[in-house]
């Protein structure tokens, strides 16, 4: 009896604990070829973040872990929310054999969703990725996917 006890307690603890982290949002971009780098970032619901940036089916270059403050992290709800980003499709393809992408899975106020990208543009995701990348700029990381950069003004 004990033990079944002490076992429903450590579930317990253990559901509880996966809802308090919950992911609510993991990107992977960068290479969709055998070669190449991709980057991975883990946002939970408390804004902290895990990174990674790696050689495609090699060694992992750089990590690290922060978190995003509370008001970043509605921010970028909002702006996925203002994108679109909930009713886009779940794939779009250029069609291109390799070169790279990015994916994205969000889950926010009760709504799921993911959109995958291969050599393609869109333009709701862009417009994420841009307020992500601002909010990424002071740790220094840069969420690239092949993704059009607008020419520097001269």
């Amino acid at each position: 009896m004990n033990k079944r006890i002490i076992a429903m307690v450590c579930a317990g603890c253990f559901f509880s604990m996966a809802a308090v982290c919950q992911t609510v949002l993991f990107i992977n971009a960068g290479s969709r070829a055998s070669y190449g780098q991709q980057q991975e970032l883990l946002v939970d619901a408390n804004g902290n973040c895990r990174y990674r940036l790696s050689i495609v089916n090699g060694p992992v270059k750089d990590s690290s872990s922060f978190a995003l403050l509370p008001g970043q992290l509605d921010s970028l709800f909002r702006k996925a929310v203002a994108a679109g980003f909930f009713s886009l499709q779940h794939n779009y393809d250029g069609g291109a054999a390799d070169g790279a992408g990015i994916y994205i899975s969000m889950n926010h106020a009760g709504q799921q969703h993911y959109v995958q990208l291969k050599n393609t543009d869109v333009p709701a995701i862009n417009q994420f990725i841009t307020l992500l990348n601002t909010m990424l700029a002071p740790r220094q990381i840069r969420i690239n996917y092949g993704q059009f950069v607008p020419p520097r003004p001269r």
